[in-house]
């Protein structure tokens, strides 16, 4: 698969994000109008998310897998000082359900984050990460270094809670 149908996959993908509230927020690629993510994100700007599950796209890793790395992830993740908050990813078929962390950075902080999450990528061998930010949703290559993409995205509120 190259990388504009790999990214192609990945816009199949509808994330869930909290707000600083703890309110429960759904992130879906769409080709309709664009809607700012600033509700989610408040106070920050942007929102680097990635996930240690299925290395390389292969589908190899058994759930069991997938649960140690993104423990380990977060272990990272909570010894880094990091703001982070949980943000899994839902393919198109809503069975599959991958774990993830979004990172999140001000304009101060924003290369500093992006640079620290594309290391993580890369350690756990993920092909990219998304990039949430006010101009939609963007892909930017980790170990497919060339994928590019972004989209507008369609954020709802999901009925549930968190906390």
């Amino acid at each position: 698969m190259d990388d504009s149908q790999l990214a192609e996959l990945y816009y199949r993908t509808t994330l869930e994000l909290a707000d600083s509230a703890g309110q429960i927020w759904r992130i879906t690629p769409t080709d309709a109008e664009p809607m700012s993510p600033a509700q989610v994100l408040a106070p920050y700007t942007d929102a680097f998310i990635l996930t240690a599950e299925n290395p390389e796209s292969s589908g190899e890793n058994t759930a069991a897998d997938n649960a140690r790395a993104t423990r380990a992830l977060q272990a990272d993740l909570e010894s880094s000082g990091l703001v982070f908050r949980e943000c899994p990813g839902f393919g198109f078929d809503v069975d599959h359900v991958e774990h993830g962390f979004a990172l999140l950075a001000d304009e101060d902080s924003r290369e500093s984050v992006r640079s620290t999450a594309l290391e993580l990528a890369t350690t756990y061998r993920q092909n990219a990460i998304f990039q949430l930010h006010a101009g939609g949703l963007g892909i930017i290559g980790a170990l497919r270094a060339h994928m590019a993409g972004i989209r507008n995205v369609e954020i709802r509120h999901h009925p549930t809670h968190s906390g």
